[in-house]
């Protein structure tokens, strides 16, 4: 009960800081239905749709300076593109499987400029995850559950899909979301996220000529990350904070693109001693590629 309330006290602070950077304003009723939102003009709807079938591939574009202790900053561009296939729909819910296909980074530190990399463990591997069209989470899956491993973007990087738990909102309302996140496509064994995201309503847009329905939010969050190996535990916890834009395609029903900066402050401990404390700057961008909807087979009728 103190945690939590240490917790809440922490974001309110942050959440005052985050108001005055990008202009967010809490309504008293952001939590309640909105009665006055008849017209069409004045109310964003979200959700997300997928059929059995459907394949998208996002390009990712992120910029990465990380600092632990008192070295020099690792900065890096990195360059990815991921695949979402939709596998299955079971009572509503979307089984999603997520493949990082391509990774490139350029990365410096110090006198040492722009060294060229195109591996990664990550690269390759699939996990499935289980959502509904407001993107809350209900189950997740590895294809390799032994091997442990992170994204190049490290364990607490954006994730395209995300619960914003509301379907929709008066242009300018916001609403609070509260959620424990444990997410798989940044890692094995999986990176945990307990956060606090305000959202607000911005309004229907046309991006890269697609019609899109757009949110913002901005969140303050503690992370952690465990891996067991031999006789010592290595252990990364985080706080985090951060601002996002999210675009979902109006004709389509699926994330567009989203822009989303991160701010974390990490503590590294092995066994029970903390070692270092660290820093990860990261800002990144989601584009869908490409998209390649279900081929939907027509019903043919019997002959008569």
């Amino acid at each position: 009960m103190r945690a939590k309330t240490i917790f809440s006290i922490t974001f309110a602070a942050t959440l005052f800081a985050f108001q005055a950077a990008f202009g967010f304003q809490v309504e008293s009723d952001s939590l309640k239905t909105d009665s006055t939102a008849t017209a069409p003009n004045d109310t964003i709807c979200y959700e997300l749709d997928f059929a059995v079938g459907d394949t998208l591939y996002y390009r990712v574009e992120s910029r990465d300076s990380v600092i632990i202790g008192r070295d020099e900053p690792l900065t890096k561009k990195r360059y990815e593109r991921i695949r979402i296939v939709c596998d299955s729909i079971k009572n509503e819910r979307f089984f999603l499987s997520q493949t990082l296909i391509q990774y490139m980074s350029y990365e410096s530190k110090g006198d040492i400029k722009d060294v060229k990399r195109e591996k990664s463990p990550w690269v390759g591997r699939t996990v499935w995850y289980e959502i509904d069209s407001l993107g809350n989470r209900y189950n997740y899956g590895y294809d390799d559950s032994l091997t442990a491993a992170l994204t190049p973007g490290g364990a607490f990087q954006p994730a395209i899909i995300f619960p914003f738990q509301r379907n929709c909102r008066a242009k300018n309302k916001t609403w609070m979301v509260e959620t424990l996140n444990e997410l798989p496509e940044n890692g094995l064994p999986v990176p945990l996220i307990n956060q606090s995201s305000l959202f607000r309503a911005i309004s229907y847009v046309d991006t890269l000529e697609e019609r899109c329905a757009r949110f913002q939010y901005i969140k303050t969050g503690q992370g952690s990350y465990k891996v067991v190996g031999g006789k010592d535990t290595v252990k990364a916890t985080c706080r985090v904070n951060g601002f996002g834009r999210y675009d979902i395609s109006v004709e389509k029903k699926v994330p567009f693109t989203y822009f989303a900066t991160i701010e974390q402050k990490l503590r590294l401990f092995v066994g029970e001693k903390q070692t270092k404390i660290g820093w990860h700057y990261l800002t990144s961008e989601f584009i869908l590629d490409r998209y390649l909807p279900a081929i939907k087979k027509e019903k043919v009728e019997p002959e008569k």
